[in-house]
């Protein structure tokens, strides 16, 4: 709760006056606040174009470095002193690119809004951060979490739980270089090349809602498809409210995604553990010892030629990777001849918060966007951020 509490009073510095008490509907003026994205990471060089006129600043002073009216297809790269953007080297660890309002950034040919910070880190490699609006950066985001042909009332629930997300971690990771990634684990982002009409009415009809709980913003996390129930956020994460504890989903079943299998040549699962610091092999049996109330692996029990090994199934999932193994959800049986292990799993995501194809199933049956949030985030309110 202590936890809860400084999350609470960091969000006062980020969010400004932002949250106030729940409300519908509001006539104070919004200002969206600005999320830093992470939209490359460890990259030895890049390609950027800019279509108008534009400054290049020094990271920290802001100080004018360049100016120009266009730029094609530059390549830019890490520098023995700096960052190098074609033949010009600027002897700073990090620049700027300011565009001006109507001009667009391309890096790698991805088109991106807002402003670009490229900074050169410590392993000569290139980190690139967007600094955008948070109803612009939903832009780029809804197409790849969801169908931008979902229900509307599913694409405006995704858009208050993706809202939240973002502004949660933007308070979270204030000191830090960027708020989010640009991937899975936090959400995928795609620039402006991601945009979608129907899922920009979306976030333009939800605009500065986002979810609280007793008037505090909270880690709205979601999920796919839970398999029938959703996951406790205490068992993965050091989050334990009200609003993120597991419940039973009857929405789902007709998702794609609620039935997977998986077939793996046991030397695959062996070295990828190997790799982590495990000692291991010719696995003999993979095995449940703790099952949790939504009926999630907690532990397994991996038994071979060493000691048996016992790890949690949320590791395992990751260490072998969630887009193969969709859930800890799963049974799973060796085939000795063929030197294979056979999963069969229920589900796809860590099953905390929102099932996204529940929430779709939740429109087809005339469900609002607020029933829907209701159901997966008991407890919470949908409050619109002002300033």
């Amino acid at each position: 709760m202590k936890f809860f509490l400084k999350v609470s009073l960091i969000l006062s510095f980020i969010l400004h006056p932002l949250i106030c008490e729940a409300q519908e509907n509001t006539t104070a003026q919004y200002s969206p606040p600005i999320i830093r994205v992470a939209v490359i990471k460890q990259k030895e060089k890049l390609t950027l174009s800019i279509t108008r006129p534009f400054k290049i600043l020094a990271l920290n002073t802001h100080q004018v470095l360049h100016q120009a009216r266009r730029l094609r297809n530059a390549e830019v790269k890490p520098a023995s002193s700096g960052i190098k953007v074609d033949d010009e080297e600027f002897m700073i660890y990090g620049i700027k690119i300011m565009p001006t309002k109507d001009a667009t950034i391309y890096i790698n040919k991805r088109k991106f809004r807002g402003n670009v910070d490229i900074i050169r880190e410590k392993d000569q490699t290139l980190l690139v951060v967007n600094y955008i609006n948070v109803e612009d950066y939903l832009k780029g985001v809804l197409y790849h979490e969801v169908s931008h042909w979902w229900p509307k009332e599913a694409l405006r629930a995704q858009a208050i739980v993706a809202r939240t997300f973002a502004l949660y971690q933007a308070s979270v990771n204030k000191d830090k270089d960027y708020d989010v990634t640009c991937d899975i684990y936090s959400q995928v982002y795609g620039g402006a090349t991601s945009e979608k009409f129907r899922a920009t009415r979306a976030i333009n009809r939800t605009r500065g809602k986002v979810l609280t709980y007793k008037g505090k913003i909270f880690p709205a996390y979601y999920h796919a498809t839970c398999g029938g129930h959703t996951e406790d956020a205490s068992v993965l994460w050091n989050t334990n409210l009200p609003v993120l504890k597991g419940t039973k989903c009857g929405f789902c079943k007709r998702s794609p995604h609620y039935n997977w299998q998986l077939k793996l040549p046991l030397s695959q699962i062996q070295e990828t553990l190997r790799k982590k610091g495990f000692i291991i092999s010719s696995i003999k049996s993979i095995e449940p010892k703790k099952i949790d109330n939504s009926g999630r692996i907690l532990k397994l029990k991996i038994t071979s030629k060493e000691k048996p090994l016992l790890i949690s199934a949320k590791e395992f999932r990751q260490f072998l990777g969630p887009n193969l193994i969709r859930s800890t959800n799963f049974k799973v049986k060796i085939d000795d001849i063929k030197m294979h292990a056979i999963f069969e799993g229920i589900g796809w995501g860590h099953g905390v918060g929102m099932c996204q194809w529940g929430a779709h199933f939740m429109s087809k049956k005339k469900y609002t966007a607020g029933e829907i949030l209701e159901y997966y985030y008991p407890k919470s309110e949908i409050t619109q951020i002002a300033k």
